[in-house]
């Protein structure tokens, strides 16, 4: 040990016996200093600046009688570090919109399967031969929200319509070949402000089904994030290793793709999607149903 230690146990052994027997030992239960309901008024009152805070505990302390030891800067900052979370000292410093950069946000209860779908479009980012032209198709899904797993999907080389929702709806609720295995009929899908998800004949639709359709606000994406997601990881876990990538990075300072670049045909895309879609899903899914109980089993 130091001779600073060795001095600071015999200033202890002097002043208390139990120290004497047991030198170098710590009572952490009892000394150990932690964020009270006071320091933490004093810390939104300073906006998590930690050094007026320890000002403001030294002179308090001072004007006690008899006068109270403080803690040192070092021990608040542990205390702070151990006692408040990221989002906690975040928020203090920044405010809620900081605070959430941390924290869960809007978190739902995972339910069962086919309570909640949700239904989106995304623009694949992979260029395909359509009829001699090189386009981006459309996919239009359906997720279900306690499994992660879509249950419907439509694939289109053109604009999303109200003919591809139908059609991401059919194979949703259809389940024998070359559909399902899982899928069925919703209690409730949730949607965004988008003409062909609201329009007349998908309206329809729903309403024959007897599905409830939830209309979300505009900009509000982390209303329905179990489709958001999805859209997101089919970039990284597909769609980046196909040819004709449009989100590769490019050689030199063009951003063109080559002109020998070979493309996929859309049925060929099609089928490789499907071919994914299936291996990376459905496997997912029945494991999902062999460890969870799952409530809601007798489908409409």
């Amino acid at each position: 040990m130091s001779e600073r230690t060795a001095w600071r146990w015999l200033a202890a052994a002097e002043n208390d016996e139990a120290a004497a027997s047991d030198p170098g030992a710590r009572t952490r239960a009892g000394a150990r200093f932690t964020i009270t309901p006071e320091v933490r008024g004093l810390l939104v009152l300073w906006k998590g600046n930690v050094r007026a805070v320890h000002r403001e505990l030294v002179l308090r302390g001072a004007r006690q009688s008899p006068p109270a030891d403080a803690p040192s800067l070092t021990t608040l900052h542990r205390a702070i570090r151990r006692d408040l979370t990221p989002g906690e000292r975040a928020g203090l410093a920044g405010g809620e919109r900081a605070a959430r950069k941390h924290d869960v946000f809007l978190a739902r209860p995972r339910g069962w399967r086919n309570q909640v779908w949700e239904t989106d479009h995304v623009q694949a980012p992979v260029l395909v031969d359509v009829d001699g032209r090189a386009r981006r198709p459309w996919i239009t899904w359906f997720t279900d929200c306690a499994t992660n797993a879509f249950t419907g999907v439509a694939v289109t080389p053109g604009d999303p319509s109200r003919e591809s929702v139908l059609a991401a709806l059919r194979s949703a609720v259809l389940r024998e070949e070359p559909y399902g295995p899982f899928g069925g009929l919703p209690e409730k899908v949730r949607v965004d402000r988008g003409k062909d998800f609201l329009s007349r004949t998908v309206t329809a639709a729903f309403d024959l089904l007897d599905v409830t359709v939830e209309d979300l606000p505009a900009y509000t994406p982390h209303l329905k994030g179990t489709v958001e997601g999805l859209n997101r990881a089919v970039e990284s876990m597909f769609l980046a290793a196909l040819p004709g990538y449009a989100r590769q990075p490019r050689p030199g300072k063009r951003a063109s793709r080559p002109k020998d670049e070979v493309l996929l045909g859309f049925e060929d895309f099609t089928a490789w999607f499907r071919r994914w879609e299936r291996t990376t899903f459905v496997g997912g899914f029945r494991q999902h149903l062999a460890i969870t109980r799952v409530g809601n089993v007798d489908e409409k």
